[in-house]
């Protein structure tokens, strides 16, 4: 999966961008208490271990 692609699941789960970091995109979530970054290296792919985090 794209970083791209991940981004797009995110807006359609509810995620919103919170602030913009230096290699990162911060995101916010209404209903959650934490934060998630996604990279704005949208063409590269996310790895394996890093997306499944995510994905919890």
């Amino acid at each position: 999966m794209k970083w791209s692609e991940l981004r797009k699941i995110a807006k359609r789960k509810g995620w919103y961008l919170y602030r913009r970091g230096g290699r990162h995109d911060i995101y916010r979530h209404p209903d959650k208490d934490y934060p998630i970054e996604i990279e704005r290296h949208d063409s590269q792919e996310v790895k394996p271990g890093l997306f499944y985090k995510l994905k919890r």
